[in-house]
């Protein structure tokens, strides 16, 4: 009775020493846990600050980039073909880039970049001038080059290429046609828009 006693003691030591030490395990294990998942967490928290100073960086650059080109392109122009050149972008953009939903929102966007008697020209009251008939438009490109100044009127090109379609057509028709402005130094405003025709490209007035 007394060894089945004292095996029965033995049996139950080592059980309860098994256990504790698969309590211990799991707890070292359930640590080396925890302290792993803060380093990750901390790698994590570094890596996002650095990609965060990367995009900053990266827009910088780009701004800085940006400055340059605009700054090259202006070398050598006069304040009044500079402002005319950035009349003229801001109109086209806004002429050629539409959706058959968003046409109608060029008359207010474009109303401080030209004259009122050429504004009167483009939207007319008894125009249609919020319906585009389904046609979508987007801006390719678009080259501008000054041909001379008298006093405060500046006569120049504008060679546009855009593309186009119609409804849900999945292809896009390209055109490029050339425009002869007049502007007004003192104003800021396109005063006159003349279509010379579509047989031109920019490579032709190079």
């Amino acid at each position: 009775m007394d060894n089945k006693l004292g095996v029965g003691l033995i049996v139950g030591s080592l059980a309860l020493v098994l256990s504790l030490s698969g309590n211990v395990y799991q707890h070292m294990a359930n640590k080396q846990d925890t302290i792993q998942i803060s380093k990750v967490q901390k790698q994590n928290k570094t890596i996002s600050k650095q990609l965060k100073e990367a995009r900053k960086q990266k827009s910088l650059l780009a701004g800085q980039v940006d400055s340059l080109k605009t700054n090259a392109n202006n070398s050598g122009k006069s304040t009044g073909e500079i402002d005319f050149s950035n009349v003229t972008k801001k109109f086209f953009d806004v002429m050629q880039n539409f959706k058959p939903k968003t046409y109608g929102q060029r008359k207010d966007k474009v109303k401080s970049l030209i004259s009122d008697e050429l504004y009167k020209q483009y939207f007319s009251n008894s125009g249609t001038y919020g319906d585009s008939n389904s046609v979508s438009s987007k801006l390719d490109e678009l080259t501008i080059y000054t041909q001379s100044q008298q006093g405060s009127n500046i006569k120049g090109l504008a060679v546009v290429t855009f593309e186009s379609k119609s409804g849900n057509a999945d292809n896009w028709t390209k055109s490029t046609v050339v425009y002869q402005l007049e502007f007004d130094t003192t104003t800021n405003r396109i005063t006159n828009i003349q279509n010379l025709g579509t047989s031109f490209k920019a490579s032709d007035l190079d």
